[in-house]
């Protein structure tokens, strides 16, 4: 039977319900169990000191910045961005501090002094945050070592401590160790395999002949000094299946067939595990989990939850006004009035308490779960102890890319989910499965790069007997070892394309069962149903009374080209939701509409019309969107045709109008628009209604196809301006800015004839149900934006 007294040690939680789930049916008090990180801190003691906290830690961290010029390093003094940075100084200090090793030290061996003046910067830091701690009555991982007491009241309460070693001792975690084991009986088990060979040096002392066999289980008692355990391991594993595939997310699919593979075969789906190399993947796993087949060890992310989704739907609509960041609002039902009156007015101005809470009331509006909006109250309090303590205000931006940095951060808790764990290489340490999945098996993620190395060299790191990169990377290795020598059967993808390979530690691995073909075929089935579109075929006949239409130019030239294209428009009122980044001809004519308009509008102050107005008005409509960035560049240059060409044609004219709009009647119908210029030509004694066109073909009728003609634009121009002047006298252009040219309506007259017969038409239609066919002319489809629905690809 277990005695009450032992204490068992575990890396991780996990092993410790594993070990506890083993013993249930032993009929005995189930023994004492802690992770190594709350042993270490049960067993120490710091007197008349407090520990430093996350928030804490990084305002004495930027106090002890301050007068030094810390760009040398690589790293900003800006509050917001070294809120960030801080943690590479924070993990400098800690891992000399883990490892007994001064600055000095490091000086001593860069015998070149390459880092001499980096190293010179953090002595400084260091020194400045050691005072401040201690000034404070703080400690953290930095200062730990120095003030700590064995916690003997605790230790005592057991009469054997056994510990699970799974990874890397530092100096002082060793010398805590060693200490305790003074004080109790302590065993520790460990493992050895090819790449974990230095972080187990520690142990050569208890070790006969001081050395440690590879592929061995050991269990060492440090209080007697001796192995007093030593078995053979063998590789549990005898199914290995490795396949790659073109599409990241592609691996999700050989995901779900190996998992029911595994259950067809009998295992215990609570014995398969999915690791991820790199835990952001486990957001894209999470959307694709429809089955529930997994729960997520690291918890659940909650990019796709509304808290996240709208902050950051609003962030980006703040610093880029782009339609597709628009759409992003009206898709999350965000009112962009109320973010535009409300948001965008303190956006560029000070941060204070009181518009920082309105941000943050805003945002969790609109989260209805519980225990996300308890763990955003607990980030915004943290918050407001960081940003408003700042000697250096802040700006409403600033704050709030800090805000949703951190909103990124928030997991949500795992609970009531599937069978299948999702976890982290780390959360693998003592654990064995029947059958494991390890997706991402590429170069870029196994091994992991360490972000410890910022300030030095491996080499440099070696000579002073820091861990280096190599050592982070052996121990990466070991850990993948140990997790596939002790499942019963392995399950690997990778990224194989141009850009991604399969890492090269799979060689060591199982150099002979690597599969270099791509499979995203052959399990395609599994994510995407290969439904094939269903198109609208069928006849649409509705009563529709064209004559109580509102019509533009635009809406009569839809009906007479496709009566099915008006029916889904301006019936139906389907609106277009392409949100490409490739700007549309009727976005890039409206600028330049506006820019002409502007340019025209009279400024009393200045009458004088110049071209560096218009570079100007060019100025304000910049865009982040490349593509329409350079359609603006390229029209900014043809527009210099145009303001010699037309300053020439003034001289004889008169602007009377711009963008003026219109409704009249005509023929009983109501005819609207907005006419873009009208000017009066003083040798002419005639008024000029203009159009302008930036399109590159653009096509006039003429006396010999006017009677197929089906736009009417410039005949709905004229009556507008008829009516506006009561005068026939009218002639009617386009405004070519491509050719720059004025390009004459010369048939107006006949087709202001055919637009009357097309009314008429309309009339007639209108008395009886309507056929709204497909066009017979293919042609008209090409660029027409409901081609889909009617298969007309």
């Amino acid at each position: 039977m277990l005695e009450k007294n032992r204490l068992f040690v575990f890396p991780t939680s996990r092993a410790i319900r594993t070990f506890l789930g083993d013993l249930k049916g032993s009929n005995s008090l189930l023994p004492f169990t802690l992770t190594i990180d709350e042993f270490f801190k049960k067993s120490t003691i710091i007197n008349d000191k407090k520990y430093c906290d996350e928030e804490q830690r990084f305002l004495f961290l930027k106090e002890a910045i301050k007068d030094i010029d810390v760009s040398k390093l690589g790293i900003s003094d800006s509050f917001t961005k070294f809120l960030k940075q801080n943690e590479y100084i924070y993990r400098f200090f800690t891992e000399l501090s883990s490892e007994k090793i001064l600055i000095e030290d490091i000086k001593t061996a860069d015998t070149y002094d390459y880092y001499f003046e980096h190293l010179e910067i953090l002595s400084k830091i260091y020194d400045n945050y050691v005072q401040i701690l201690d000034k404070n009555g703080f400690v953290d991982r930095v200062t730990y070592f120095k003030y700590f007491d064995l916690n003997k009241s605790y230790l005592n309460k057991f009469s054997e401590i056994n510990l699970v070693f799974e990874g890397y001792f530092t100096k002082v975690e060793f010398d805590i160790i060693k200490a305790i084991s003074k004080e109790v009986s302590l065993n520790i088990k460990f493992f050895s395999n090819e790449y974990n060979q230095k972080s187990l040096e520690v142990f050569k002392e208890f070790i006969e002949d001081d050395k440690i066999e590879i592929d061995f289980e050991y269990v060492v008692n440090m209080s007697e000094k001796k192995v007093t355990y030593k078995n053979e391991m063998k590789s549990q594993n005898g199914y290995v299946e490795i396949k790659g595939f073109n599409s990241r997310v592609n691996q999700i699919a050989f995901i779900k067939a190996s998992i029911v593979n595994c259950i067809q075969k009998g295992i215990n789906p609570s014995n398969i595990a999915l690791v991820l190399p790199d835990e952001s993947f486990a957001s894209t796993v999470q959307l694709f989990d429809n089955e529930r087949y997994f729960n997520f060890a690291m918890g659940k992310s909650i990019e796709n939850r509304k808290l996240y989704e709208v902050s950051n739907a609003i962030y980006n609509y703040l610093n880029e006004k782009e339609i597709v960041n628009i759409e992003r609002l009206n898709y999350l039902k965000i009112d962009k009035k109320y973010v535009d009156d409300n948001i965008q007015k303190i956006y560029t101005k000070i941060c204070t308490k009181e518009n920082f809470e309105f941000l943050c009331e805003y945002i969790k509006s609109f989260e209805n779960n519980n225990e996300l909006c308890e763990k955003f109250d607990d980030l915004v309090y943290k918050l407001k102890r960081l940003l408003f303590i700042s000697e250096n205000p802040l700006l409403v931006k600033d704050v709030y890319k800090v805000l949703l940095q951190r909103i990124k951060e928030i997991k949500l808790d795992d609970i009531n989910s599937g069978k299948i764990t999702v976890l982290g290489l780390l959360e693998t340490r003592a654990n064995s499965f029947d059958a494991v999945i390890i997706c991402d098996f590429n170069e870029q993620f196994i091994p992991k790069a360490s972000v410890k190395d910022k300030f030095l060299s491996s080499k440099i790191k070696a000579m002073t007997n820091l861990p280096t990169l190599s050592d982070r990377e052996l121990l990466q290795k070991y850990y993948y070892k140990r997790l596939i020598d002790s499942s019963k059967e392995v399950y690997i993808s990778y990224v194989n394309s141009d850009s991604n390979q399969i890492t090269r530690f799979a060689n060591e691995l199982f150099a002979e069962k690597i599969d270099y073909n791509v499979y995203d075929n052959s399990y395609r089935h599994i994510l995407y149903n290969n439904h094939t579109l269903k198109h609208f075929d069928k006849a649409i006949i509705d009563r529709v009374d064209l004559t109580k239409f509102s019509w533009s130019a635009s809406s009569l030239k839809s009906f007479l080209d496709c009566k099915r294209r008006f029916y889904l428009q301006y019936v139906l009122k389907i609106s277009d939701h392409d949100i490409s980044l490739k700007p549309k001809s009727f976005e890039l004519g409206n600028i330049v509409h506006e820019i002409l308009e502007k340019y025209y509008t009279i400024d009393e102050s200045n009458l004088e019309l110049d071209f560096r107005k218009i570079e100007n008005l060019f100025n304000d409509y910049r865009s982040e969107n490349p593509l329409l960035a350079l359609d603006l560049e390229i029209w900014k240059k043809k527009l210099h045709d145009f303001y010699i060409y037309d300053s020439k044609r003034l001289q004889d004219s008169k602007i009377l109008a711009l963008e003026k709009s219109f409704e009249i009647e005509f023929d009983g119908f109501k005819l609207k628009g907005i006419v873009d210029r009208i000017d009066f030509n003083n040798q002419t004694n005639r008024y000029e209604v203009i159009d302008y066109k930036t399109s590159s073909s653009l096509k006039v009728d003429t006396f010999k196809n006017y009677e197929k003609a089906i736009d009417f634009q410039l005949e709905f121009y004229y009556l507008a301006v008829n009516d506006l002047y009561k005068d026939d006298n009218i002639d009617t252009f386009y405004y070519d800015l491509n050719s720059v040219k004025l390009i004459e309506e010369i048939a107006l007259d006949k087709k202001l004839e055919l637009l009357s017969t097309k009314l008429e038409e309309l009339k007639e239609l209108s008395k009886n149900d309507i056929s709204f066919e497909k066009t017979e002319q293919k042609s008209s489809c090409n660029f027409c934006i409901y081609k889909t629905i009617c298969d007309r690809e």
